[in-house]
């Protein structure tokens, strides 16, 4: 996987691993922490305000991005809309960010994800895709 992946903290490239999802919210932000195999990374997402009023807004390491939640047949689509590095207030054009392909659904009873993050000079960053599952301990999923 190309290093720009450690900016973030995403994991190395694998196939089919088994990933455990846990979320903790305080204060109005959820921390997202994913663990792939013994590998893990955290982000945060939080309600946008002021210019990202109405988003879903998730820092990624430096990377801030403001998702607008929409419905798409049966799928829930975030589609990037804002994004800013090291929280600067300026506006970047979508152009020179990164781009995401991300959606949730339910198939067969169960919440399925999918999220690709890449850029144009660079090509795929990350993809995980699958499903979640209650775990037996508390506050987790798989």
């Amino acid at each position: 996987m190309p290093c720009q992946t450690h900016l973030v903290g995403f994991p190395r490239a694998a196939a089919d691993v088994e990933v455990r999802v846990r979320f903790d919210e305080s204060r109005g932000v959820e921390t997202w922490t994913r663990t792939f195999g013994r590998r893990s990374f955290r982000s945060r997402q939080f309600e946008g305000r002021g210019r990202w009023q109405g988003l879903l807004c998730e820092r990624f390491g430096p990377l801030v991005f403001g998702f607008a939640l929409v419905v798409d047949g049966s799928r829930l689509v975030l589609r990037p809309v804002r994004w800013s590095v090291f929280g600067l207030p300026l506006p970047l054009p979508l152009s020179l960010g990164p781009t995401a392909t991300a959606y949730e659904t339910v198939e067969a009873g169960r919440f399925r994800v999918h999220v690709e993050i890449g850029h144009p000079l660079t090509g795929l960053i990350v993809r995980y895709r699958g499903w979640l599952e209650p775990s037996r301990g508390v506050g987790d999923a798989r």
